[in-house]
């Protein structure tokens, strides 16, 4: 039986007088009652969402019993052309640059506010290595207004994520899977053939090169004797 249940209970059992045979089976049925309710629900705010760029995607969560917050949960490209993971590079703490990206924390401090959405939160952008406040408002089942803004609200700049598949995969599991270094898996294909064309040709021409020039040190050496 939870607290409060308890409390109401033992309060009508002083009321009433009841007695312990009486207060065993109100005691049960209000445990009954307990396991009937539904468990509070997260708020729809919490989930997988894609950002305004398609390019990432942010898990939102509860962090706290009173605010949510969010990661980086999912990169269309979440290694660099080097085949390394992606670091946030661009943040002011330079002790901190070497953060994967995959996993960032992003959304933090979101409180629920008493007329819907939350807000009084923090973003961070790591394209840009900036902070800002945040609001969230759902503007429908899967779309989410995400406002950032510094000082007044309305003078901030408004994005809409929309809701990903709960079943998409994480960026941790994407870089675990492809090695550092592997560049068949960051670099497209046909980029790669092109850079072997383009290796071959340049060893063709130094090949070429150095030829002509062991021809000329030859001729140099041996002169062909003019006629008279």
């Amino acid at each position: 039986m939870t607290p409060d249940l308890r409390f109401i209970v033992m309060r009508y059992t002083s009321i009433f007088g009841l007695s312990g045979a009486s207060l065993r089976v109100v005691t049960a049925l209000a445990g009954l009652i307990a396991l009937s309710l539904p468990a509070s629900a997260d708020p729809r705010e919490a989930g997988i969402w894609y950002d305004d760029t398609g390019k990432g995607a942010v898990k939102i969560e509860i962090c706290t019993p009173t605010t949510l917050c969010g990661k980086i949960y999912w990169l269309k490209e979440p290694l660099t052309p080097n085949g390394e993971p992606k670091i946030d590079r661009y943040n002011p703490d330079a002790s901190m640059r070497t953060r994967p990206i995959c996993g960032l924390p992003v959304l933090g401090d979101l409180e629920q506010l008493s007329g819907g959405g939350f807000d009084n939160g923090w973003v961070y952008d790591p394209k840009e290595g900036k902070s800002y406040s945040v609001a969230l408002d759902l503007i429908g089942p899967d779309k989410l207004k995400v406002t950032g803004y510094k000082g007044m609200k309305f003078l901030g700049k408004s994005f809409i994520w929309t809701r990903a598949p709960a079943d998409l995969p994480s960026c941790a599991t994407s870089a675990e899977a492809t090695p550092p270094g592997d560049l068949n898996e960051v670099v497209p294909k046909p980029q790669l053939a092109k850079r072997k064309k383009k290796a071959s040709h340049k060893a063709a021409s130094q090949k070429k090169k150095t030829v002509e020039k062991a021809a000329r040190t030859a001729t140099q050496q041996h002169p062909v004797a003019s006629s008279n």
